[in-house]
């Protein structure tokens, strides 16, 4: 019964974690905001912190500072020698290495391509986008450049949306909250603009999987002769 129990907690644990869903989302008014949140937990990615000023020090702990720079720059020289020998070897040997008919670079390519697109097909039907906000105020001084730039922001807008709708999971903001207006008085063109991008992590593993798949059906009918007749 308490094995149960443990294989019990530990299955529910995994799917948990399975469904936990990463929201990133990003937005721009007066600078570009970049958030990632999990469950309750929020980390601010942009802006990034302002760094805090230098302040006075001891003799023996600027010297203690000054010692250490000089070991991590001697360290990052030698990364710097190891990394170029490195590199040295790997061309000499990549001269030596027998080079790809044009038929295995096609085959790679095809692979590749397919692979590819898979994950977009896969990573579309799993993604959520939510729209919370899209206001453009179009302002350039001059009323004619205005109307314009206000018709070329509008074309933009159009074209994207039908792209957009394509996503299985996605939401608009209400009419108010998605617009964009000219400003043939001002001069000062405004964006404010919030919008978020759901994920859960089984949907990732739903990705590789996809992609290990078609990974492996392609090296399968490689290996397997075209003229080849099961009976």
């Amino acid at each position: 019964m308490t094995a149960l129990i443990v294989l019990g907690a530990i299955l529910l644990f995994f799917v948990f974690l399975l469904s936990l869903k990463a929201t990133i989302t990003i937005a721009y008014a007066d600078e570009v905001t970049l958030s990632v949140r999990v469950l309750c937990v929020k980390i601010k990615i942009l802006p990034k912190k302002a760094k805090k000023g230098p302040r006075s020090m001891s003799k023996k702990k600027a010297e203690k500072l000054r010692t250490k720079a000089r070991k991590k720059a001697q360290k990052k020289r030698e990364a710097a020698l190891a990394k170029a020998e490195a590199k040295k070897q790997k061309k000499e040997a990549a001269k030596q290495k027998p080079k790809k008919s044009m038929s295995e670079i096609l085959d790679i390519i095809s692979m590749i391509r397919s692979i590819a697109a898979e994950v977009i097909r896969r990573f579309f039907k799993h993604l959520r986008i939510d729209v919370a906000r899209v206001r453009v105020k179009v302002a350039t001084g001059d009323a004619a450049t205005t109307a314009v730039a206000y018709g070329a922001a509008c074309t933009a807008l159009n074209i994207l949306l039908p792209v957009l709708s394509e996503v299985k999971n996605f939401s608009l903001p209400r009419e108010e909250d998605f617009c964009v207006e000219p400003d043939f008085l001002g001069d000062t063109p405004t964006l404010d603009v919030k919008l978020s991008f759901s994920l859960r992590v089984w949907h990732l593993f739903s990705l590789a999987f996809g992609a290990l798949s078609k990974f492996l059906k392609h090296q399968f009918k490689k290996s397997t002769p075209s003229n080849h007749k099961y009976k």
